[in-house]
Formats: structure tokens, sequence, C-alpha cells
């Protein structure tokens, strides 16, 4: 059985698609959706697509899926046609290229799930979270899982401190919906992630 096949088998449209999605995506998708703006929502980094799926299921307007790896993008495009979602908008590029081209203030939401700590070059880090800042709407919702200092699974990531990230999305601009919190979550070998997320809405 191709990888495809075997992703497409294990997330048939039969299956509970809130299944292995962080509870920061979960709250930021009903969130909105209570509040009537599941509009358009940015998967930053969107792997396998996983939560573009879920977002688009979930009745998203419109879900664009960036995605850097052209082998992950293959298998969004095959989850996408089998499962006749056409409110994603699939995109093979680097995000923060990406975010440079779209308007400001044009997103509803933007999930960054293990996207942001991957950008090890401190500089493009930070442009990353200007631009999100940047192209979110007032009022919009940002979900972040981002790997603590406590990860030693992963060398080619930057982990921080919850003090770090706190400072970075002050309470100036950015209001915390769901709180920081640590969490912990197994890997297939056993051993265990370690992460900080959160829900925050743009205050201004």
């Amino acid at each position: 059985m191709s990888i495809i096949n075997t992703i497409l088998k294990r997330f048939s449209s039969g299956r509970e698609w809130s299944k292995g999605l962080g509870d920061e995506v979960v709250y930021l998708v009903k969130t909105l959706k209570r509040e009537g703006n599941l509009g358009i929502i940015l998967d930053c980094g969107a792997g396998e697509g996983r939560h573009s799926i879920y977002l688009a299921k979930e009745g998203a307007r419109k879900v664009i899926t960036v995605e850097a790896d052209p082998d992950q993008i293959k298998i969004i495009e095959e989850k996408k046609r089998s499962l006749g979602l056409e409110n994603i908008e699939i995109v093979n590029e680097d995000i923060v290229k990406y975010l440079e081209t779209l308007p400001d203030e044009s997103l509803d939401g933007i999930i960054d799930s293990g996207l942001s700590h991957c950008l090890t070059d401190e500089d493009n880090r930070k442009k990353f979270f200007q631009l999100a800042y940047k192209e979110l709407k007032q009022g919009g919702l940002y979900s972040i899982t981002h790997f603590g200092k406590k990860e030693n699974l992963s060398r080619d990531h930057y982990k921080t401190t919850l003090e770090e990230l706190k400072t970075l999305f002050s309470n100036k601009y950015w209001n915390e919906e769901l709180k920081w919190h640590e969490a912990s979550w197994a890997r297939r070998d056993g051993k265990r992630h370690f992460a900080y997320k959160a829900v925050l809405r743009k205050m201004r």
C-alpha cells in the first residue's frame, strides 16, 4: 500500500476528525465558529494536512495550506481530491515568502502547529512573527505549539522558554484566549515531546 493510501485510510471520512488534533487548534475552530468568524484560516507548515482537513470539514470559508515540502503537498492534494474539499487552497512555498504576498489583516485565524520552532534563523523567525501579526485581522486568533527547553529529541529546532514566548506575545498586543500551558505527548518510538501551547487574540 502506498504512503498516500495508508494516510487516506487512516483519515477516511467516517473517522472522528478531531482525533490527534491539538487542543489549541480545536479551541480556535470552536471559538471562531461560535463568533461566526471561521473565514480565512492559514495553516502554516501543514505537513500531511490533518489540521487543514479538520478546518475544511468544520466549514471554514477558505483554508490556505502552506507547506514547503513537495512530497507532503502531494499527500495533501490527494486528500483534498479524495474527500472533495473545495475550500482548501494548497500552496507549495516557504511560509515567510508567502506571508509577504498577503494583504494586511486578511486572515481570521493562523495555525502555527510546530512551524515557528523550525525557523532556526533568528531574523527569519522574527520576520515570520511580524508578518503573521500584520496579516491577522484585529480580533483574529493565532494558535501556537512551540517546542520548549525540555524538548531534547529534535536538534534542528529553536527551543524556547515560556517566559520568552510570553515576552514575544506581549499582552499589549495579544490576549490569551487559551492560556499558555505545557504539553507532552508520546512519539512512536516511546519517547516524548515537550512544547508550549496557547491561543492568542490580536487586540490591535
